[in-house]
């Protein structure tokens, strides 16, 4: 045999050990579904004919019972971790891979930190429902909708929430100039103290109910010019002013109170709910009066029993201020 034949065999044979490695590589690279359980995969494909996320379990106006709820299910209890990590970073509907990442969050899993992290590059669109109330938004605001949405429902460690708060907090809120519409439920840090003030430095309002949880006597202008800015772009109370209020209802904020309560219940159509926390705040006689107008209002759908519902809840855990006591008595106590 000379040494050309000789050569040639050589390397047929290294040919065909190569296309032998390769294809046990291939094998062992297939594709992510092959390794998931038959009951798994139902569970999974189910979620790609599905064109929205459901949040809740009833949906839409006749309240609708959504299956989606008993897939997410069938997809916990026949996967682990690891899988729910690659649907949750890989599959190709968004729909399956917030849901994997949900269940992530439901498992305290601490690999939700890079999963969460990684979702928040994607901004292509998807289609969230709760209730009858249906959006359409970037994939990264979903995902942070998602867990605000189960909010303190999840278990999770201390460090992990805290975690999950500061990705949100830093890696998209502080590019996003902290948007209206997506309020969290931060808790006062003091990492995240010195970009608040500087939003709030900014005019930023958004803020403002952060900004309220830390109750710095120093920040009591700061607030105040907010709460100005806001009431005049507003003309109304507003959701980020009653939420800072409901976090800190120092007599320096009365004023918003009174004047965002009494410019609202001058709108034709109102609801009695964005303004009840401010009254209940700040126990005086403007407030009673326009407390014992909601609690006297006629007609179907009024903001009669909203004010009723709500004056319930709140004072079954602490007394009734006595200002409000004999309209509590009168017309909440005995009309249950």
């Amino acid at each position: 045999m000379n040494y050309l034949v000789l050569k040639q065999r050589i390397y047929l044979v290294i040919s065909v050990l190569t296309l032998i490695v390769l294809g046990s590589g291939y094998g062992s690279c297939t594709k992510f579904s092959d390794k998931l359980s038959d009951s798994a995969m139902v569970a999974l494909d189910s979620f790609h004919h599905c064109q929205y996320m459901a949040l809740s379990r009833g949906i839409g106006y006749a309240g609708r019972r959504s299956e989606q709820l008993d897939y997410a299910d069938q997809l916990s209890r026949h996967t682990t971790v690891e899988q729910l990590v690659e649907i949750a970073n890989t599959d190709t509907s968004r729909i399956a891979r917030l849901w994997a990442y949900r269940i992530l969050l439901k498992k305290a899993n601490k690999q939700v930190f890079d999963v969460l992290k990684q979702a928040l590059k994607d901004t292509i669109h998807v289609e969230l429902m709760s209730g009858c109330i249906g959006s359409e938004e970037p994939y990264n605001r979903a995902a942070i909708f998602v867990y605000n949405y189960d909010g303190n429902e999840l278990k999770l460690s201390n460090q992990l929430r805290f975690s999950l708060d500061s990705l949100i907090f830093f890696g998209y809120m502080k590019n996003k100039g902290f948007e209206n519409g997506l309020l969290m439920d931060f808790k006062p840090h003091k990492i995240y103290y010195a970009t608040v003030i500087e939003e709030a430095d900014k005019g930023n309002d958004a803020i403002l109910p952060l900004l309220a949880q830390y109750k710095n006597p120093n920040d009591r202008q700061r607030i105040n010019k907010l709460l100005k800015d806001n009431l005049k772009k507003a003309g109304v109370c507003s959701y980020e002013a009653c939420e800072a209020i409901s976090n800190w209802n120092d007599p320096a904020f009365e004023w918003y109170a009174k004047a965002a309560c009494q410019a609202t219940i001058k709108q034709e159509d109102y609801y009695a709910g964005g303004i009840l926390p401010l009254l209940c705040a700040y126990p005086a006689p403007w407030s009673y009066q326009i407390l014992k107008e909601l609690l006297t209002q006629k007609g179907d759908y009024s903001n009669s029993d909203t004010a009723k519902d709500y004056l319930r809840g709140l004072y079954k855990t602490r007394p009734v201020p006595p200002i409000f006591k004999p309209l509590y008595d009168r017309y909440v106590a005995r009309k249950k």
